[in-house]
């Protein structure tokens, strides 16, 4: 079953009725019996059930509403076409429900005031489906509410229970669990430590009066964080051997230490802050190993998730700060290592590639703390790696989605000029070995002069004071929201941001070290403005005639000999031979194109850019679609004649990317009154086969108009696959008058 799909039953088969079912006899079995304390817990995980069977399975009633959705393909092909009103209007990505609507008055206005009534009233058409649908997602918005009611229900009820027999050290639990979801860490700590009173070696008791020592409004001790660390240590202790049990089968979201719980993973996250502290003792598991076993476990459990609702969408934030912390600490682990810098820094280099695909792939929707964590992750893959022209795009990429996300701001402004200088450094990269200087686009950044500072900083002040406590971090572990490692922002204060690569004189006390070792001469730029000495320095003979001499004068000059050879050997000798080499691409002109396309003194520029887009990579449909957008304005045949150069498939093959040239086609066509095109028969016919014949209703009321007869017939002929001369259609071309 698809992931993102609603399980749907009658009322009397669905596993929702059985649960309401349950909730209705608890509650007639505590009407005959207030005082039993057992009734109201139990009744209490039935409703905090009801929560889970919703938001993780999706399970909801089915109503005569649903019967008259759209299609799941004219649902989507609708959502295409809202997303490219959207682009017209300067809102890229995926944006939020209000842009959409907004941009889809906007080309409303447009179109009226051009005259374009029927394209006009389409696109209210759209605004209309996108309103309505909207207003049934504030119905699940609803519905969302009254589940987290029902876990507020279920509170309450495990609140009763706890009135009735306050020394049960379960009821203690399930109240001090749901008050520290709620964000009341003062009462939770308070049943918390009753609970473990009266059973204190219980590890759920254990791991959540950690979390609650943790988040309390006063900043926690070092003796008070020690104790909450063994704590949340011995909770994942006690789950990892229930794992490895042989008599474990499978776990159950009722279990307070599962691996759906995503409560007990912040706990372990927060655990892994600690540990990069060296709370604990050396035998502990160690912040990496904490962080992988989180990671391992968030992603089993966001794949048992059927329906992407809210408690997926926590795994996934979860499944992200692992990942997230586990790059932060092998950034830090890379700096402390020595040797050879790219042997050093292709992991680091590696695994932010690899999150910026998994934030990317998410299923969270657009937010700004989403784009900051894509921001910061493609950050540390420039600084580690900063001639590497794929991290470049990707840095662009992201600074491109900030703008998107708000273009009105003041630090949007920032975003798109970042944005250009991050394309075109990752351009003229290309066909060019990784390993040298930063290039001069990055350098002008801010984000990258900060950094420099820090790096220079950090060389002027080796020790490095301790780092601020986790306990804030960790007050926002357990809640339904955010919480964590702070999402890069709270997590980078505590590591030292990553030092670039500096040119070799900033390298002090490596200058010693063999050359044919040394990464610090490579690239450096007196020696590149002397390119005429390398056929006089390449020479294998004359390298293998001085190796010995070099050894020798390093052993009472190093400074000599390392200044006599950068100025003798040429940057390619001193590149080494696994040093790899960036490839051309048309991502990093698509994306500087549509940096460029947002200013008008700029638009030319990204015309050439979408050109060599189309030359490089000829069946990207966004480079015709929006190169197409620009040429609209002043000259529409000329756009007409770019989508015309589109390699379309055959009719039967097209999709609904497709179709949007086609639809293009046709539109461009018909306004300008070329109905003698010579594409406007082909294009008219694929646009309604992929579209469905509705879609095509009000051009051909036009073409009737204007007695296109001719091109009637055969645009109904390919749609249904047959000749003119077919019995069937020649009797429906007779009652159309079309012959």
């Amino acid at each position: 079953m698809s992931t993102g799909c609603v399980l749907q039953c009658e009322d009397d088969q669905s596993p929702l009725h059985s649960l309401e079912q349950a909730a209705r006899h608890y509650a007639s079995a505590i009407r005959l019996s207030t005082r039993e304390a057992r009734l109201h817990f139990l009744l209490g995980l039935v409703l905090e059930e009801q929560y889970y069977a919703t938001e993780m399975y999706g399970l909801q009633r089915k109503t005569y509403r649903d019967r008259d959705e759209l299609s799941d393909g004219r649902s989507s092909a609708r959502q295409d076409e809202i997303l490219a009103v959207c682009k017209l209007h300067g809102f890229m990505g995926t944006p939020t429900v209000e842009n959409q609507l907004q941009a889809l008055d906007k080309e409303y206005q447009q179109l009226k005031e051009q005259g374009q009534s029927s394209k006009a009233d389409y696109v209210q058409t759209l605004y209309m489906w996108l309103s309505k649908k909207t207003g049934k997602d504030r119905n699940l918005a609803v519905h969302d509410e009254e589940n987290h009611s029902a876990v507020h229900r279920a509170l309450m009820k495990y609140l009763d229970a706890w009135s009735l027999s306050p020394d049960s050290w379960e009821y203690n639990l399930h109240v001090g669990r749901l008050l520290l979801l709620q964000g009341r860490s003062r009462e939770a700590l308070q049943h918390l430590q009753s609970g473990l009173a009266l059973r204190p070696l219980h590890p759920a008791l254990r791991l959540f009066t950690g979390l609650a020592l943790l988040q309390q409004e006063e900043k926690a001790s070092e003796e008070t964080e020690k104790e909450a660390s063994l704590f949340l240590q011995q909770g994942l202790e006690h789950f990892v051997s229930q794992r490895c049990s042989k008599s474990w089968v499978k776990q159950d979201q009722s279990e307070t230490l599962s691996s759906l719980n995503t409560q007990f993973l912040r706990g372990l996250l927060t655990l892994g802050q600690l540990q990069q502290r060296n709370t604990l003792c050396a035998k502990a598991m160690s912040a990496q190993q904490v962080y992988h076993t989180v990671a391992v476990l968030a992603a089993q459990s966001v794949s048992q998730c059927v329906c992407r609702g809210e408690v997926s969408r926590q795994l996934e934030w979860v499944l992200l700060d692992a990942h997230f912390a586990l790059l932060l600490s092998l950034v830090q682990q890379s700096e402390r290592q020595a040797g050879d810098d790219i042997k050093r820094q292709s992991p680091v280099a590696k695994r932010c590639q690899a999150l910026s695909a998994l934030i990317h792939l998410t299923s969270i929707p657009p937010c700004q703390e989403l784009l900051d964590m894509q921001e910061k992750t493609c950050q540390l893959a420039v600084v580690t790696t900063p001639r590497d022209s794929y991290a470049l795009c990707l840095l662009g990429l992201a600074q491109l989605a900030q703008y998107g996300n708000d273009p009105n701001s003041d630090r949007s402004k920032e975003a798109i000029t970042d944005a250009r200088l991050s394309f075109q450094a990752s351009i003229d990269l290309e066909s060019r070995r990784q390993h040298g200087e930063p290039p001069e686009q990055l350098t002008k950044q801010r984000w990258w002069q900060e950094r420099q500072e820090a790096a220079r900083q950090a060389i002027a002040q080796p020790k490095v004071v301790k780092g601020p406590s986790e306990s804030s971090v960790a007050k926002r572990g357990a809640r339904r929201g955010r919480g964590g490692p702070g999402h890069g922002r709270a997590t980078a204060a505590v590591i030292k941001p990553p030092a670039p690569t500096p040119p070799a004189p900033v390298r002090g006390g490596k200058v010693a070290r063999p050359a044919a070792k040394t990464p610090a001469t490579r690239g450096r730029a007196g020696a590149a403005a002397k390119p005429d000495r390398s056929t006089k320095a390449s020479s294998n003979s004359t390298n293998k005639a001085q190796l010995p001499a070099n050894k020798s004068k390093q052993a009472c000059c190093p400074d000599t000999v390392e200044t006599a050879e950068v100025t003798a050997s040429p940057v390619e000798d001193r590149v080494p031979v696994y040093s790899p080499m960036n490839r051309r691409s048309h991502v990093s002109r698509l994306g500087l194109a549509r940096a460029l396309s947002h200013s008008a003194d700029t638009q030319d520029e990204a015309k050439q850019l979408y050109r060599e887009v189309i030359v490089m990579a000829p069946g990207v449909h966004d480079a015709y679609a929006e190169l197409g957008q620009l040429l609209e304005p002043s000259d529409p045949l000329a756009a007409v004649d770019l989508y015309c150069r589109f390699p379309l498939k055959p009719v039967a093959e097209q999709s609904f990317d497709d179709a949007f040239i086609t639809g293009e086609i046709v539109r461009l066509l018909m306004a300008q009154e070329q109905y003698y095109h010579p594409q406007l028969g082909p294009s008219l016919a694929a646009y309604g086969k992929v579209m469905g014949l509705s879609s095509i209703e009000k051009y051909i009321n036009i073409l009737e108009e204007k007695s296109m007869t001719n091109l009637l017939r055969s645009v109904y002929s390919t749609m249904h696959g047959r000749q003119e001369d077919d019995e069937e259609l020649q009797g429906f071309f007779k009652f159309k008058c079309w012959i």
